[in-house]
């Protein structure tokens, strides 16, 4: 791939941060990253016999209280099928409740119990503690960096 160096380059484009071992280098750091926060859940989630599925679910029904299956599917680009599997699961052992919609009957709201919020509760506690430490270690204006390379990261596509 050919580099043009001109006046017409978007932002940032000559630097040698966008250079392709520069990103691979970027891309395996995300990688073990998300490996090392993985591990700190993986722990707090074991003894209550719930994987990163889970995890991701009640993250996000915590997060948004009242969101609805559509906005999870949207969010986490998964099948019907797959996060119909984890949300049966997690109604059935009471980490999560359904609710009809006051304003559209034909809607179920989803809502942690409190059993629910404890266990995301610890979880995001232990994530929390590790994520501060990291960003302790950088500072504001890296951290803040790192928030607005994340957030172009993502796609557009899927608010909840």
């Amino acid at each position: 791939m050919s580099i043009s160096r001109g006046s017409g380059d978007a932002p940032g484009f000559t630097h040698l941060y966008l250079r392709e071992e520069q990103v691979r280098s970027t891309y395996e750091s995300l990688l073990l990253a998300w490996r090392e926060l993985e591990a700190i859940s993986d722990a707090r989630l074991r003894d209550e016999k719930l994987g990163a599925a889970h995890h991701r679910v009640l993250f996000l029904v915590s997060t948004h209280p009242g969101c609805t299956m559509s906005d999870l599917l949207r969010r986490l680009n998964i099948t019907k099928q797959s996060l119909n599997r984890v949300l049966q699961e997690l109604v059935a052992r009471a980490y999560l409740e359904q609710r009809n919609s006051e304003q559209d009957k034909r809607l179920r709201l989803l809502f942690l119990t409190p059993k629910g919020h404890a266990v995301e509760n610890a979880v995001f506690d232990a994530l929390r503690e590790r994520m501060t430490m990291a960003y302790r270690d950088v500072g504001g204006q890296a951290v803040d960096g790192f928030r607005r390379v994340l957030a172009s990261l993502q796609s557009e596509s899927v608010p909840l």
